[in-house]
């Protein structure tokens, strides 16, 4: 979003448009650096990518980006970087979507088409002055967009006019980026913005804890504690381990407490807000269900097998009390262990089939490899002496029978197989076919 929208607004326009009216009619314009229903979060190319601090590196924080900044602090010493106010001396940006938020505001307007808008002006331009039609064509000149926003009141007179117009009928909000902002927003444009959470990861340093499932375990034990000293101990170790290496278990944490930590007010404080931003939750209600701790695993690369274990582990039985989620649905149904015996046999039902994966190309199927039979001649020119006496002391203490068997596990007296010996430094291969009583060797 780099283009101003119009917005045009009339005191003047009676509810319904009179085509006797004589009354002088007058506009007023203003320019907002915005448009309808744009999006906020896309107005800013913020990624989450891991940074790499560099000696020398200019870091600026964008608003509401929750760092720590005595922690930053010691980053900086350590790496060799600083922080600037301004953004134009930054070679490295920080925002979060809350940042986008504090730049923006809206308002409620309807759309309406230029050609459509200057076809009203026109219909009533006996009743405007001078210098209110040259600043319509003075603010349309150059303008760039396809359309426009209006009042209620001129929407409903462009639809009395103007045949087939094009306008909304029901008003639309517009964002748009607040005058404070306007420069740097322009700025911010050309440029790549970490997510708070490429930052945030590193501030806890190297000698962080790691919540694993005994620190996860021993943190429950506090939150269970009726001491509201333990609750804040426990959100002291939460907000200074490693947040990614400690994903899974800080999710399952605010799963089972999000209400004691919204009770405890060291929530607040800096170190834990980061917590918060890093997990991208809002400090208004720290709730958290099943499927919000899967999207995090998937936010952050960490959607694995023994990951979703884990999750199934602590959370199996509320998965089956409230059902399917967007996530997890409940594959197989089975008879209440009690009744088993009554049933008289064990029963599944499946609602779900099993995942297949994709099929392996055809070549790389056991049953379809051909043994090609290799000359003698090429043997003797590929083999030493040593390596042909090697294969022949194997040979000679097993009958075909056991070839096959201790090969590929079968008692088959007609197989084709393929040995492949590891006496062999350069891994070659030769292949025998069983024919009759005999083992013939190419």
């Amino acid at each position: 979003m780099d283009k101003n929208i119009l917005i045009i607004k009339s005191g003047d326009l009676e509810t319904h448009f009179e085509n006797n009216s004589k009354d002088e009619i007058t506009f007023d314009i203003d320019s907002y650096l915005g448009d309808f229903n744009a999006d906020s979060n896309d107005l800013l190319n913020i990624v989450k990518e891991p940074y790499v601090p560099q000696k020398g590196d200019k870091i600026y924080f964008l608003p509401q980006v929750s760092v720590p900044r005595v922690k930053f602090k010691n980053v900086s010493l350590e790496y060799g970087i600083k922080t600037v106010r301004d953004p134009e001396q930054a070679n490295v940006f920080f925002g979060c979507s809350k940042s986008v938020h504090s730049m923006t505001t809206n308002m409620w307007a309807y759309k309406a088409s230029v050609k459509d808008f200057l076809a009203f002006v026109d219909a009533v331009d006996y009743r405007l002055d001078r210098h209110t039609r040259d600043t319509i064509d003075t603010a349309l000149e150059f303008y760039e967009k396809d359309y426009i926003g209006v009042h209620w009141s001129i929407m409903n007179c462009i639809v009395a006019t103007v045949p087939n117009a094009v306008v909304s009928r029901y008003s639309e909000r517009i964002v748009f980026i607040e005058d404070d902002y306007k420069e740097e927003f322009l700025r911010l444009q050309s440029v790549k913005i970490y997510d708070e959470s490429s930052v945030i990861d590193i501030l806890n340093g190297e000698e962080a804890a790691v919540i694993d499932r005994d620190m996860f375990e021993h943190i429950r034990e506090m939150f269970n504690s009726s001491d509201k000293d333990n609750h804040v101990l426990a959100m002291e170790i939460m907000a200074n381990s490693k947040y990614t290496d400690s994903l899974i278990y800080l999710e399952l944490l605010f799963y089972y407490y999000s209400s004691r930590i919204m009770d405890t007010h060291t929530k607040s404080h800096v170190n834990f807000k980061s917590l918060v931003s890093y997990l991208g939750k809002d400090m208004r209600s720290l709730s958290t269900n099943i499927d919000e701790v899967t999207k995090s695993l998937m936010n952050k690369d960490q959607f694995t097998p023994d990951k979703v274990e884990i999750i199934m582990e602590y959370l199996h039985d509320d998965i089956v009390n409230y059902g399917n989620s967007k996530y997890y649905t409940v594959k197989t149904i089975s008879v209440n262990p009690e009744h088993i015996a009554q049933l008289g046999t064990n029963y599944t039902y499946s609602v779900q089939d099993d995942y297949v994966g994709p099929e392996l190309p055809v070549e790389f199927e056991e049953e379809e490899r051909v043994a090609v039979p290799v000359p003698c001649e090429m043997i003797d020119a590929i083999f030493t002496e040593e390596e042909d006496e090697a294969i022949g002391e194997i040979l000679a203490e097993l009958d075909e029978t056991e070839l096959a068997h201790n090969l590929y596990g079968v008692d088959n007296e007609n197989i084709e197989v393929t040995l492949e010996t590891e006496l062999l430094s350069n891994n070659h291969q030769i292949t025998q076919t069983n024919e009759s009583t005999d083992i013939d060797w190419f």
